[in-house]
């Protein structure tokens, strides 16, 4: 038994180690799990507008909206069998909520952001940086986050025996209401992978505990990975 310990011990120190290397290495340098920009941004109040669900065909366009968010909703809200109804809002909470951890007094209550939101004119020729200027103009906030969600597919088993791994993909911006510019974006991509298959998988197992995610916890995963590498003053 204590060889064993020993062993298990050993094990997890390694994991330990692996795991500290890859939460210090840069993002680009983790196969593009998780991107974001450092840069700080001075904020006084901002919102988290409903998230968007993209399409496959639409997610081939992301250099361009990484730039501009100037893709037209008939070109990203068109229904993509890979994401249910529900999947973007889930995605929202989530941002909003480690947002209100990280920055309490700086974000509008969610409820009053739906409420805005929903009573904008909004046409499917509108882009998402027009609507999010909009949407920011009518609650008197400096800056609006603008989520994409390109992918959201459950677990199929359990969390000790998943035949199909949770997989989620999104990507966040930071529209600055007055300069009608984004400026700030984060992505996370994920499939997850058994630590067999993957050692680089190591610090999602361990923060999460050693166990096959939901799709949901996937994505809280991947929020907190992002926006801790979002700077506001």
């Amino acid at each position: 038994m204590n060889h064993l310990s020993h062993a298990a011990g050993k094990t997890m120190l390694l994991l330990a180690a692996l795991c500290f290397f890859v939460e210090s290495t840069p993002a680009r340098c983790q196969g593009a799990e998780a991107q974001a920009q450092t840069t700080a941004i001075t904020v006084q109040q901002m919102a988290v507008m409903p998230f968007v669900r993209g399409t496959t065909e639409a997610q081939k366009k992301e250099d361009k909206l990484d730039k501009t968010l100037d893709c037209q909703f008939r070109s990203l809200c068109v229904f993509d069998e890979d994401i249910f109804p529900a999947d973007e809002d889930v995605v929202t909470r989530l941002v909003q909520t480690e947002l209100r951890r990280k920055f309490n007094d700086k974000m509008v209550p969610l409820a009053r952001v739906r409420e805005t939101y929903g009573m904008l004119e909004k046409e499917t020729t509108d882009t998402p940086l027009e609507v999010a200027v909009r949407l920011g103009q009518s609650l008197g906030v400096d800056h609006v986050l603008v989520g994409l969600v390109w992918r959201y597919q459950e677990r199929v088993g359990s969390a000790m025996a998943a035949t199909d791994p949770a997989s989620v993909a999104f990507s966040l911006f930071m529209v600055d209401v007055t300069s009608q510019k984004r400026v700030w974006k984060g992505s996370f991509r994920k499939t997850q992978t058994s630590l067999s298959e993957n050692l680089l998988d190591a610090p999602l197992f361990l923060k999460t505990g050693m166990k096959w995610l939901t799709a949901e916890e996937l994505s809280n995963y991947g929020v907190k990975k992002i926006l801790k590498q979002l700077s506001i003053q």
